[in-house]
């Protein structure tokens, strides 16, 4: 999906995807399929700003699971997305969700510390996100290894989380750290 282009159609079709895989996977809560859109998604894309600031090229989204922020802000923004996912089944249907979005991106099936110990993944990208991977401090400190000099790491805050020591934050709900 080009960035500026209608998103909807593509957002539907993910979607749809979610709510078809989401019993046998346990993507989301069965109490958040009818509002996915608002739960997940619309939250997602609250970061788009952030990939827009930020220098072009790829993200990368840690624990991605159902695809979330990863899938959204990919269709959003056109960017090419790295998906990092250790469970192999959520890993497969990541995979479904960019072959059938026609996304540019990859998924690994990793986890954060395994990423960050591979030389390919540490200290490589620009932005690198997680929405719901652990609590915030966590979050960071396993998301920080794998952003380049000059990048920065995002992690989403539930509604009582405090901003971590060391992060600002970028949006209501968002807290980054930019790395020197």
């Amino acid at each position: 999906m080009a960035r500026g282009g209608d998103t909807r159609p593509a957002l539907d079709i993910y979607k749809r995807l979610v709510t078809e895989w989401a019993a046998r996977l346990d993507l989301i809560s069965p109490g958040d399929i009818d509002r996915l859109e608002e739960r997940h998604i619309s939250d997602s894309l609250r970061a788009l700003p952030l990939l827009e600031k930020s220098p072009t090229g790829a993200f990368t989204d840690v624990g991605s699971g159902a695809g979330l922020p990863g899938i959204p802000l990919a269709i959003a923004s056109g960017h090419y997305v790295r998906l990092i996912e250790p469970r192999k089944r959520r890993a497969a249907f990541l995979e479904e969700c960019l072959r059938t979005l026609a996304l540019r991106g990859e998924v690994v099936i990793k986890t954060a510390q395994q990423a960050a110990a591979d030389p390919r993944y540490a200290r490589s990208h620009a932005v690198v996100l997680a929405r719901a991977l652990a609590p915030p401090d966590e979050a960071l400190r396993l998301i920080l290894p794998l952003v380049a000099p000059g990048g920065i790491a995002a992690v989403f805050l539930g509604a009582s989380a405090k901003i971590p020591a060391g992060a600002e934050e970028f949006a209501p709900g968002i807290a980054i750290v930019r790395v020197e």
